[in-house]
């Protein structure tokens, strides 16, 4: 019996020291664990898609076996999979398939408004996003007119690079019946022509007005834009994302999955009407707990506009604009009962808030129903999407709390054209302002709301360490005051999102038993330029130990 167990003993050591099980090694790597600054490794062991060790080459390599796949990365990077705490999966998607006005000039996107034309069916719907007319050499917004010339049949409904404000044609005003005498809508705005006709934007909830005309996209098309995002991420490093509803699909999300069509983690944020069908029939969180790739664990609340569409709720008017406050989306007592709905079924209210005014109205909201339920938000992990514009008082406060600013690093450099005109010089000085939050002891997570805005997270990680467009200006960087360090940046789009999503035990740092979600890159990321940050790539990108991109 005696001599039984030492043999079994002895094959239970050989098999750790030989490392038959391990899958793939990787060598002669510079390791950022994100465990702590100092913390870096030169291999890394992956076996069954979970980190199995990290360490130095020469104990790493005793662990492998004629099985073991052994990489030497020659001094290449690892991070840790890099998530997006704010995006739109299938909008993204989309972008491939229809008009995308991203840095184009209006008279490009009329162009291929007009090329779109050509190609669809008479009468039907012609779609895009991501046109920015702060960005154009004439920054006047755009108006139906300039569309009809080139879509008179065809209803065209193009978003604004912050998703609050859509440029449609007279065919589809005139669909969605709008005339000069249809009344505004609580927490929206029909623009009109100085005799009070539609011009042919329309911000915040009267965009519903057209939208609720669209037709649904057959599911053909949402699979291939789900798809087609989904190997972009891959490609950008990104292995997480937390998907901030509006149009998501979760059965079909779940079926891609499934079938292995798709590889990115997904924490699904229920879009407005969805939450309000979970509410209804009282889901809980814990029942949509569906596994470690995918998750609905949250409740999004649009409680304002955005600030280049001056529909960002402010304590006082715009600067460039006397007597407009900007839009409230919805009273305060209905925040106060979504944010106990959230609380009562266990799921975290991810609260769209742009303007000073709106962030004060929610972080009341946290504070009262913290008091009335004796709890604090180390548990809860509830977060603010955006904080854009705080007062000094209501950034202590963030801290006071532990509410969990889930930011967009790459709005700052997006906005920095209009963002003063905007709110002045004093406001400003509480606008993108992550540095002041950290430096209060507030977690800031990173995202790109996406496609609003660049969904590279290293173009996020850029614009949060320079405060620079990818020209790198303006040179000393826009309000540099507010840059962040390189390792405090990498932070929020890897250990910070983990913690969250309350899967810190599984993602977010590079250690022994979690995940082998790894991005590698072609840079010491934490060496090379400030400047040149924008441009470092990965060349492979790991989910589960499974490679989803190789360059």
């Amino acid at each position: 019996m005696r001599k039984t167990l030492k043999s079994l003993l002895f094959l239970t050591f050989s098999l750790t020291l030989f490392g038959e099980d391990i899958d793939l090694i990787f060598t002669n790597a510079n390791i950022i664990t994100m465990n702590n600054p100092k913390d870096i490794q030169e291999a890394i062991a992956i076996k069954n898609g979970k980190i199995y060790q990290v360490g130095r080459n020469e104990e790493i390599l005793k662990l492998s076996s004629e099985k073991t796949k052994k990489v030497n990365l020659d001094g290449k990077t690892i991070i840790p999979g890099m998530v997006d705490t704010h995006l739109h999966f299938l909008r993204y998607g989309l972008t491939f398939y229809q008009i995308r006005g991203n840095g184009k000039s209006k008279e490009e996107i009329i162009e291929e408004v007009k090329a779109k034309s050509t190609l669809v069916g008479d009468k039907d719907w012609i779609r895009g996003r991501g046109w920015n007319e702060t960005t154009w050499e004439n920054p006047q917004l755009p108006l139906a007119k300039d569309l009809d010339g080139v879509s008179k049949n065809n209803p065209v409904v193009l978003f604004r690079s912050d998703n609050h404000a859509i440029w449609v044609n007279s065919k589809a005003l005139e669909l969605a019946s709008i005339t000069k005498n249809t009344q505004d809508p609580e927490g929206g705005n029909i623009l009109r022509d100085k005799d009070g006709n539609p011009s042919g934007i329309l911000v915040d909830s009267a965009m519903n007005l057209v939208l609720d005309k669209l037709p649904e996209l057959s599911e053909e098309e949402l699979e291939k834009a789900y798809i087609t995002a989904d190997k972009e991420y891959s490609k950008m490093g990104l292995t997480t994302i937390f998907d901030a509803g509006d149009d998501v699909s979760i059965p079909l999300v779940q079926k891609l999955l499934k079938e292995n069509k798709i590889k990115t983690r997904v924490n699904v944020i229920l879009d407005p009407k969805t939450t309000e069908k979970y509410i209804a029939k009282k889901v809980l969180a814990k029942d949509s707990m569906i596994n470690d790739k995918m998750a609905i664990t949250g409740f999004k609340i649009k409680y304002d506009g955005a600030l280049g569409s001056r529909g960002a709720y402010m304590l006082e008017e715009y600067s460039d604009q006397k007597g407009n406050f900007g839009n409230k989306l919805m009273t305060t007592e209905k925040l106060n009962q979504l944010v106990n709905n959230a609380y009562e079924l266990g799921y975290q209210p991810h609260v769209h808030a742009i303007g000073d005014k709106a962030n004060k109205e929610v972080l009341d909201s946290f504070e009262k129903l913290f008091k009335e339920k004796n709890k604090d938000n180390t548990e809860l992990r509830y977060g603010i999407v955006h904080s854009q514009i705080l007062s000094p008082q209501d950034i202590k406060r963030y801290k006071e709390l532990d509410i969990i600013a889930i930011m967009q690093p790459i709005h700052a450099t997006s906005d920095m054209n209009m963002a003063e005109n905007r709110v002045g010089s004093e406001r400003i000085k509480g606008a993108y302002a992550w540095k002041t939050l950290k430096d209060n002891g507030v977690l800031i997570t990173g995202g790109s709301d996406s496609p609003n805005d660049y969904v590279e997270p290293l173009y996020g990680i850029h614009a949060a360490v320079t405060r620079k467009d990818h020209q790198n200006l303006p040179i000393d960087g826009w309000y540099a005051n507010e840059a962040l360090d390189i390792y405090s940046s990498l932070e929020i789009y890897t250990k910070n999102p983990a913690y969250l999503w309350k899967m810190e035990k599984k993602l977010g740092t590079i250690e022994k038993g979690k995940y082998a979600d790894l991005v590698i890159l072609n840079e010491n990321i934490l060496n090379i330029p400030k400047d040149d940050l924008w441009k470092v790539k990965p060349v492979m990108t790991l989910i589960n130990g499974e490679v989803t991109y190789h360059k």
